[in-house]
């Protein structure tokens, strides 16, 4: 073999070693997963796994974490922040006389609404969202009670029109209902109504036709709302939600795709936040200025705006927690500072009082109340004055094991919060500690978030941590998570194994504050008819605290942070300490619905200036075919043209006193041909260029030196 054709063959190889080092990043960047450009990443809190459930009135994910609020609508929407109501579904409301006719012919006056509602809105699936979609939605509560919401306040419902619904109350309803009634998710009857057909009778009864099914154990794989986002895929790791092309307002949404993926814990997701891996966040994470904002000032950001207090339930149906004095002096050891340190990174501070209300709410107490709220315990704990109290009801502590009044020691009892969420573990490990101090053993137990949330609903539970019930923009709100009857129980607590959300603690509602004083759930009831008059109602939160301190069916530990983090390296809109318009994290909400979608709304992607739909012809088509819409086969680009059959569906329903009415009664459909154009482009990650240029550099490079070096040496010879 010759010099030359050494030198060529030299040459050759090497150029092929070149070309191979810098194609393998091109290679791995193309065929990665690639994360279409304006979308978001959201964890409002770690969840282990994802189920597949997405039924709005009994999601095990819990509803604030995994998007149900991007799906369902509710008819208006309550700022915490100020109490401002919000039209949503519902353009405007009036309240007037209703009449309802008891069994014997007497007619009763009673509350009734008149609900107007928005036009030119469609469900996902073509179906309009109109007066018969109201309808259906409350009537289905009526005749399966277990649902919750408005179950069994409802007396009648007519429709006056498509736009227009009268509901008329049952005796004895309070116009504070009208939270629940605007708060309430409307499905789609086209859906639901082929599974759960409901009728109203001609006197009012609402009645169901699927004896053997049951709404509130369905898990509905496919939801189907008004809202600003459809369910695009779904996965035990992650769930994902594309925006709707057909959204009533104009240009919304600006995200195109939103990704919840499941975090197994704080510690997995704070990673994935301190590696820019998450845009919107609702963790708690340790020294968090150090370990998430100093790794990128410029872009990462928190801001952590107190809240309502993160609660300790007893069970107050499990003796030995059934006596008011054991739950009280158990609420007395407890150092609430050393779990506002230790616990909660100094980002939480402890409660001034048991009670259920924020910090900016304890101005509507008394000085008396107040104070008698205060002493009860200090912040750092009182374990000798906790000591004192059992005592004086005839607890013994022997030999470091308490003795209950009947000579039998206590048990130990459980404490519970969900898997993960590293915070509460640490609190519950010190509450722990902190009873030991008076002879109670009690063990620390971490379950899976929808166990534990699943417990704490049946009652199977000691105790417990949780979130504040119920959050609103008077006090009533706050006592009535705890302090009132709601569904699904045949007396004024919820038996043990039945599922309850309001109440959750089993707190004994007949209490009263003297023998003559109304019940606990009265005071809630009479507080809830006069919400439109601060004194009156002032003066009822007063004698509802009083009653709260003499039973202490549940505690405050600290005031809970509302957990907020973002990254605005793209995504801009957000609350800001300096501009806090709308309560910022993924989880939050007030009554039944969750409120991130106002803020989801406010949010544009400065990569997509344009509206998301400006981009849909750059979509690749196999987003819509894959399972993974993020996973696809490079091509070159070309045009496709697709015919697409969609069925509008119109259900309409008329409701009177002497008509029996059925929520799937005629549907008319009609088939209209839709021609969509996709364009099946090639995405690269941006960073991959500037990365294969400087590959591409360094191989010629390397080209160069080694011919010059070739070429030397044959001289030489």
């Amino acid at each position: 073999m010759n010099k030359y054709k050494i030198v060529s063959t030299i040459v050759t190889a090497l150029m092929l070693i070149s070309i191979g080092v810098f194609a393998i990043p091109i290679l791995s960047q193309t065929s990665s997963s690639v994360q279409p450009e304006g979308s978001m990443v959201v964890v409002a809190s770690p969840v282990g796994t994802w189920q597949d459930n997405f039924n709005p009135w009994n999601d095990p994910n819990n509803p604030a974490y995994m998007g149900l609020w991007l799906i369902y609508e509710p008819l208006a929407l309550a700022n915490p922040l100020n109490g401002e109501i919000i039209p949503w579904l519902a353009t405007n409301w009036t309240w007037t006389t209703g009449y309802v006719t008891t069994s014997n012919g007497t007619k009763i006056q009673t509350l009734a609404l008149i609900l107007y509602l928005r036009h030119d809105v469609y469900f996902t699936d073509g179906t309009p969202f109109n007066a018969t979609a109201v309808w259906y939605t409350i009537a289905l509560e009526q005749a399966y009670p277990q649902l919750g919401q408005l179950a069994g306040d409802v007396a009648n419902m007519t429709i006056i029109n498509p736009y227009e619904l009268e509901i008329v109350f049952k005796p004895g309803q309070t116009p504070i209902i009208l939270y629940t009634v605007l708060e309430q998710w409307i499905v789609d009857p086209a859906q639901w109504g082929k599974l759960f057909p409901v009728e109203q009778l001609p006197n009012g009864t609402f009645v169901a036709l699927n004896k053997t099914g049951n709404p509130f154990t369905y898990a509905n794989p496919n939801p189907i709302g008004t809202g600003p986002y459809m369910l695009y895929s779904y996965s035990p790791q992650q769930i994902v939600l594309v925006a709707n092309p057909h959204y009533w307002m104009p240009g919304e949404p600006r995200i195109k795709y939103i990704l919840f993926p499941a975090e197994a814990s704080n510690v997995p997701a704070d990673t994935a936040l301190n590696n820019g891996q998450i845009t919107w966040a609702g963790l708690f994470e340790p020294d968090i200025q150090q370990n998430f904002v100093a790794k990128n000032p410029a872009y990462y950001h928190y801001y952590f705006a107190p809240s309502s207090p993160q609660m300790v339930l007893f069970n107050d149906m499990r003796w030995p927690l059934t006596d008011p004095v054991l739950r009280e002096a158990i609420y007395m050891a407890i150092n609430r500072t050393a779990i506002y340190y230790l616990g909660e990174y100094g980002y939480e501070p402890p409660t001034t009082t048991p009670l259920p209300l924020p910090l900016q709410m304890l101005n509507v107490l008394n000085s008396s109340v107040l104070q008698m709220a205060e002493q009860i315990a200090p912040p750092q704990g009182n374990v000798t004055g906790a000591l004192q109290l059992l005592e004086s009801h005839g607890y013994k502590l022997v030999n470091g094991q308490l003795i209950a009044p009947n000579g039998t020691p206590v048990p130990t009892m459980t404490i519970m919060a969900p898997a993960g969420w590293t915070d509460w573990d640490a609190d519950l490990a010190l509450i722990a500690q902190d009873l030991k101090q008076i002879g109670i053993n009690v063990q620390v137990q971490t379950p899976p978030f929808s166990t534990w949330y699943n417990y704490m609903q049946t009652g199977n539970f000691w105790m417990g941590m949780i979130w504040d019930l119920i959050t609103g923009p008077a006090p009533i709100f706050y006592f009535q998570g705890y302090m009132w009857n709601w569904w699904n129980s045949p007396g004024n607590v919820t038996p043990i194994g039945n599922t309850t959300y309001y109440n959750m603690e089993r707190f004994n509602l007949s209490a009263r504050l003297s023998p003559n004083s109304p019940l606990v759930n009265q005071l809630v009831y009479y507080a809830w008819g006069n919400i439109t008059n601060p004194t009156v109602e002032n003066q009822l939160i007063n004698e509802l605290a009083l009653a709260w301190l003499k039973y202490m069916p549940a505690f405050g530990v600290v005031y809970g942070a509302n957990w907020y983090e973002y990254v605005n390296n793209t995504v801009t809109g957000w609350p800001t300490p300096q501009n806090y318009y709308w309560p910022a994290p993924p989880w939050e909400s007030t009554g039944i619905t969750p409120l991130p979608v106002v803020l989801a709304l406010h949010l544009v992607n400065q990569s997509v200036p344009e509206p998301w739909w400006y981009y849909t012809s750059q979509v690749p088509q196999s987003w819509y075919t894959s399972n993974d819409p993020f996973v696809y086969q490079p091509t070159s680009t070309t045009t496709t043209s697709t015919s697409t059959t969609t069925s509008t569906s119109t259900t309409t329903t008329t409701t009177t006193s002497t008509t029996t009415q059925v929520s799937t009664s005629t549907v008319t459909s009609t088939t209209t041909q839709v021609s969509t154009t996709t364009s099946t482009v090639t995405q690269t990650v941006t960073s991959s260029s500037s990365n294969t240029g400087l590959y591409i550099a360094i191989a010629v490079v390397v080209i160069v030196i080694v011919i010059v070096g070739v070429v030397l040496a044959l001289r030489r010879r």
